[in-house]
């Protein structure tokens, strides 16, 4: 009888409310109550090159864009395209290349103002320690599809 009585426990709570799988159903089944999942913010990095290179060691331009299909590249606040969007840029815009994903799929920018190189926004001298960009221009992440790096 002392055996019977834990597998008696085990079974009632398997079949108790608590341990059904109702719970679940209501967290996986959830309709339009569900909140929406947002993957946030996450700031553009500089001086990943190190101590020896300019904070953003690289300079490019948007490209690519199709008037008919894309007539702007969305400017977004983390490397996915459910992020939000920070800024459009359109071909030609001018970018500084401080980071990329760990998937190469997105680049990590600051975008200097019209004219403005990379002094104008703060990343164009060493820094002792990588860290997220806070400088006065617009920082975010844009597809790499849609970026050429360019010398010099």
């Amino acid at each position: 009888m002392k055996a019977l009585a834990p597998v008696l426990c085990l079974l009632l709570l398997a079949c108790s409310s608590r341990g059904s799988s109702g719970d679940a159903d209501a967290i996986y089944n959830a309709g339009e109550q569900e909140a929406q999942l947002s993957p946030g913010v996450q700031p553009v990095r500089i001086g990943e090159g190190g101590a020896a290179f300019a904070a953003c060691a690289g300079s490019g331009v948007v490209v690519n864009l199709s008037p008919t299909n894309e007539s702007y590249l969305s400017l977004r606040a983390a490397p996915f395209t459910e992020a939000s969007e920070v800024a459009r840029l359109t071909n030609g815009t001018a970018l500084l290349l401080c980071s990329h994903s760990l998937d190469q799929r997105w680049q990590g920018v600051v975008v200097p103002p019209a004219g403005g190189g990379a002094a104008d926004c703060g990343v164009d001298a060493p820094i002792a320690t990588a860290r997220g960009y806070t400088g006065p221009c617009k920082s975010g992440w844009v597809s790499s599809a849609f970026v050429q790096a360019r010398a010099g």
